[in-house]
């Protein structure tokens, strides 16, 4: 009984390619180790992929998440294409995504290259730190002392225009529709503490130390060693920056909710922030689950887009 058994899954065996066989022998030897990860993929499928499931099975229904419950079909997408709000939204959302790709794409970088050369270790060191500290400060609070920051009556960059003598500068920055969008995106200058630091300090340390040397032995000074050694090496943080930037600015709803509330009119509306504002304002779930596919398509569509370079500069290496 045992051979025959033993035989069987020998040809079982055979029948799998080498890596799959490998592959299924590592999880069972494990498989109590896995067992622990059941509850947390609970979790992930009740939270996550379970309202992602029901919002694409809304997105085609007239629905309130009560009583009315109607089939519409691509109503609600044909809805968007007259949608003003939702046309005013993304325009912002472009506004705000490229002041931050461009924030997010060289004051970090700029700063975690002159802590990468700092010479002193324990300096390096405190510097990281000082970096770091604005992780630990809750999000929802730097909302608040930007808002404070940007109040007309009080505010400290207006009050710091009149002790300049610039008091003609000073304006509702958060109120008036010519300077809100703007105020967004200056939010959290200079735009340097973070992950994103993080990121590029992790892609600097990984550079061999030998390219230094065999570029010091070619001459080349510290501009040349950045645009021609350094910038190309951190290649990989650069693109995941850029991907992480374009995620967040699509899915922000937080900042323009606390600080303005889409206002004035739809002057620093998004369409995350427009997505909420329909769904638990007006109970539109299903319109609000139509928009929620929609922005879902975008962030797949820039996903594999980014993956595809990814592996074409790949195989140019």
């Amino acid at each position: 009984m045992n051979t025959n058994h033993g035989m069987s899954g020998t040809k079982a065996d055979r029948r799998l390619p080498s890596g799959k066989i490998s592959l299924v022998r590592r999880i069972w030897k494990a498989r109590q180790a896995y067992y622990f990860l059941i509850p947390a993929f609970a979790a992930l499928f009740l939270f996550k992929y379970g309202p992602f499931v029901v919002a694409i099975f809304k997105s085609f229904y007239q629905w309130n998440g009560a009583n009315i419950n109607r089939f519409i079909g691509f109503d609600n997408f044909a809805r968007m294409l007259q949608d003003q709000s939702l046309h005013e939204s993304l325009r912002n959302i472009v506004i705000l995504t490229s002041g931050a790709l461009v924030a997010n794409l060289t004051f970090p970088l700029i700063a975690a290259l002159l802590v990468y050369h700092i010479g002193k270790k324990r300096l390096a060191e405190i510097a990281r730190v000082l970096f770091i500290i604005p992780l630990v400060v809750p999000g929802i609070v730097l909302i608040h002392i930007w808002s404070w920051i940007y109040a007309s009556r009080g505010g400290v960059l207006n009050e710091l225009l009149k002790l300049i003598g610039l008091e003609s500068w000073t304006h509702s920055w958060l109120g008036e529709s010519a300077t809100v969008i703007w105020a967004l995106v200056f939010y959290n200058f200079p735009w340097i503490g973070g992950i994103f630091f993080l990121i590029y300090l992790a892609g600097f340390m990984s550079i061999s130390p030998e390219l230094f040397e065999a570029g010091e032995i070619d001459g080349m000074n510290r501009w040349n060693r950045f645009w021609r050694l350094e910038l190309p090496m951190i290649r990989s943080q650069i693109k995941l920056v850029v991907m992480m930037t374009l995620i967040m600015q699509i899915q922000n709803f937080e900042l323009p909710l606390i600080l303005t509330g889409g206002g004035p009119g739809d002057a620093s509306l998004t369409p995350a922030l427009h997505l909420y504002n329909r769904a638990f304002l007006h109970n539109e779930m299903g319109y609000a689950s139509a928009i929620g596919v929609m922005l879902f398509l975008i962030i797949l569509c820039i996903t594999v887009v980014n993956f595809k370079l990814l592996k074409s500069t790949d195989k140019i290496d």
